[in-house]
């Protein structure tokens, strides 16, 4: 793929979702792959998670049920689909994608996870998994087993409260994927596409503008319902129009952040 060489005016980089997903530092990474019990309270995410609005005793008492499992290695599978419902996870740092497989075997993406959001709710209901999700590149995950999250409900409403309020985020993030699909042409979708993942590097101040792609070509096409040789044409006549530009999975945002985006 042909990178743009129309100049651009330059800008402050902000850092890297991978740099900046977390402010634990790995000195507070025991052995074991623990983390101190003050963790929820030192991270800078924890305006996203469920700790907002808890006091210092409410976030112990969170803290205290949270294990922080050793990184997940780029493909390493979290869950599979049809595997028993237990815990919830927060991406820390790293992306995931969850996927469901059709009947001839094929993969095909749903959706794709971010720091700052929650993941497993799709086990809740049934109790079982109703997709896969893995890791697109190395990924840091907080563990929280749900039953003992639902004993912490009786003792902190807040905590309940801010939970119903991440599920409503987790449904209006999954209209939104289902809007851009519902696109009228490619072009659209795709740029749907961009504009919702820069939305989301937004809220956790990151920049909106520049940022990498951790999903592949053939992923975006799949979670679109498109071809792999579609997207690929779209990102060379985007860049030939300068609405962005590309560096290996690095994509700016020059013209097209200007566009309508999704709600």
């Amino acid at each position: 793929m042909q990178t743009s060489n129309v100049p651009s005016t330059p800008e402050v980089r902000k850092p890297h979702v991978g740099v900046i997903a977390s402010s634990l530092s790995r000195e507070s990474l025991s052995r074991s792959g623990g983390l101190r019990s003050n963790a929820c309270e030192a991270c800078r995410l924890s305006p996203l998670c469920l700790s907002k609005h808890l006091d210092p005793l409410g976030q112990k008492a969170l803290s205290d049920i949270v294990s922080f499992r050793r990184p997940l290695r780029k493909r390493q599978h979290l869950y599979r689909q049809g595997d028993d419902f237990g815990s919830l996870f927060f991406v820390r740092s790293g992306a995931l994608k969850s996927y469901v497989n059709n009947e001839s075997g094929d993969e095909l993406a749903v959706s794709f996870y971010l720091p700052g959001e929650l993941v497993g709710l799709d086990g809740l209901y049934r109790g079982q998994h109703s997709s896969s999700v893995s890791a697109l590149e190395e990924t840091y995950l907080c563990e929280i087993p749900y039953k003992a999250l639902e004993r912490l409900f009786a003792t902190q409403p807040l905590l309940q409260k801010r939970f119903v309020e991440l599920q409503s985020r987790q449904i209006i993030q999954e209209q939104a994927m289902t809007q851009l699909r519902g696109q009228k042409s490619a072009a659209d979708q795709l740029t749907a596409f961009l504009q919702n993942l820069s939305q989301r590097y937004r809220r956790i101040k990151l920049s909106s503008t520049t940022f990498r792609l951790p999903m592949t070509r053939k992923e975006i096409a799949g979670c679109l319902g498109l071809t792999i040789e579609t997207v690929s044409r779209l990102f060379t006549r985007f860049q030939e129009q300068r609405l962005i530009t590309v560096r290996g999975r690095e994509v700016s945002l020059t013209e097209l952040i200007d566009a309508p985006t999704l709600q």
